[in-house]
């Protein structure tokens, strides 16, 4: 969807399952005061880098990001994949020059290569991407390459998922996934657009990383906070993180602005409990394009592409936006600003409208979701539970306190147990909780409250 994204950009310069509320989100995401840590240009001139994929390796940040190399019109413009390292997640250099996966003339990937998205799995790393097919009425589609270093790439002989006239909600795109690993399964996630202009997300699974099963449509746009009289259109770029046994997935929603010109203008946040079926949604967006002045504007102007690391005591993002232009329609004027420039041919954009941004939130508490999934020696049941939970503990603990952490690491409940070994739950949010053992942290478990 990117490239279309950058084409008419160049044009402009040149001339049934909606998901469930749920409150129990990460309150709030601070932004890095020195946005964008990656700007236009930087690295290699000329390039505007999107679709940044995060991992961490041994203390160091592994980011692979979408780019152009020379330019959005120069004649070499074709998208591709490029890798970054960094010891902080904010300062960042290539690694290698060249990309790491780049077009191929005369392939079904001869139009570019984008939106990577890379886990380590079955001793090896995978990447899912979106690709082009030039002369084809299905433009997008996911392919699948594996490395055994994450930097010598080989791509699959065919493509990996396209759209399917099966599935009306995805017969038309099928692109941007995005990947995790849960219970030894790959859960793949992606963008969908219908025939009858609508985007939602899918998902695919796979034990094997290359055969996928059980397509459902998972999250779709949240009306009850985007107003589909507002020309809201649905999700794209769809990118999860597994947080306890909770799959947070990060998506942007996409809105056509001016008429018939769609665009990304808010980052959003879903999750589902275990059952792929049953989403909820935050109530509020994470960011919207006009909290940064870097992809403010009414016009020309997006934020999208977000991805989420858990790193320690917290959950980091990194997003791609831009200003190229915005429209003042005070008192029946259409003046438009450009933050772009042309030098002999090639389109330029001012530094700090064009790059890629950080994000994260801290976890309050020092419990940290990883430290409480210890070991399950607090037998708990029933679980899932409504309304009472039954403890079972040794025989010398049946006085003690027992206290609930929601999967941010709040401590939400500290009870003393009684001689029943019940607690009451029912004024708990839905949700995966954790127990401990009040000063025994040896004694562990977790439970989902619905």
């Amino acid at each position: 969807m990117k490239k279309i994204t950058l084409l008419i950009l160049i044009i402009i310069t040149a001339a049934k399952l909606s998901a469930q509320l749920d409150t129990n989100f990460f309150p709030q995401f601070a932004s890095y005061a020195q946005n964008p840590i990656i700007d236009y240009g930087d690295e290699i001139a000329g390039t505007p880098w999107i679709d940044p994929c995060v991992l961490k390796e041994n203390g160091q940040y592994i980011m692979y990001t979408s780019g152009v190399q020379g330019g959005l019109n120069h004649p070499d413009d074709t998208i591709g994949i490029y890798r970054w390292l960094s010891s902080d997640g904010y300062s960042w250099v290539l690694n290698p020059k060249a990309p790491v996966l780049d077009h191929l003339d005369g392939s079904y990937y001869q139009g570019g290569v984008e939106t990577p998205s890379v886990v380590f799995y079955k001793g090896e790393y995978h990447m899912y991407n979106t690709v082009y097919t030039e002369n084809n009425a299905y433009l997008f589609k996911i392919s699948h390459a594996t490395s055994p270093d994450g930097i010598t790439w080989q791509m699959d002989a065919n493509p990996l998922l396209e759209p399917s006239s099966n599935y009306t909600w995805m017969d038309t795109i099928l692109a941007e996934p995005g990947v995790i690993v849960k219970d030894d399964t790959l859960y793949l996630f992606f963008a969908a657009g219908s025939s009858a202009g609508s985007f939602s997300i899918g998902l695919v699974r796979s034990i094997d990383g290359v055969n996928f099963i059980d397509t459902t449509q998972t999250a779709q746009l949240p009306t009850d906070v985007y107003q589909n009289g507002n020309n809201y259109t649905g999700l794209s770029t769809p990118s999860p993180v597994l947080i306890g046994d909770t799959i947070y997935l990060f998506t942007d929603v996409a809105q056509n602005v001016f008429g018939n010109n769609w665009k990304q203008v808010a980052l959003h946040q879903f999750k589902s409990y275990g059952d792929i079926n049953k989403w909820y949604h935050d109530a509020l967006p994470i960011h919207v394009r006009s909290d940064f002045t870097w992809t403010n504007g009414n016009f020309g102007a997006e934020i999208f592409a977000i991805n989420p690391l858990l790193d320690g005591n917290r959950l980091r993002i990194w997003y791609s936006g831009y200003n190229l232009s915005s429209i003042d329609t005070t008192n029946m004027m259409n003046d438009t600003t450009y933050n772009a420039y042309f030098i002999g041919n090639e389109l330029h954009v001012n530094s700090g409208f064009w790059g890629i941004g950080t994000s994260e939130y801290v976890f309050p508490n020092l419990v940290e979701v990883e430290d409480l999934i210890i070991e399950n020696s607090i037998q708990v049941y029933p679980n899932p539970a409504s309304n009472i939970l039954k403890i079972q503990l040794p025989r010398e603990y049946i006085n003690e306190s027992i206290q609930i952490y929601n999967s941010l690491g709040y401590l939400v409940k500290l009870v003393k147990l009684s001689q029943s070994n019940t607690i009451d739950i029912k004024g708990l949010p839905n949700g995966i909780y954790f127990l401990r053992l009040h000063n025994e942290s040896q004694y562990c478990g977790k439970f989902i409250k619905e």
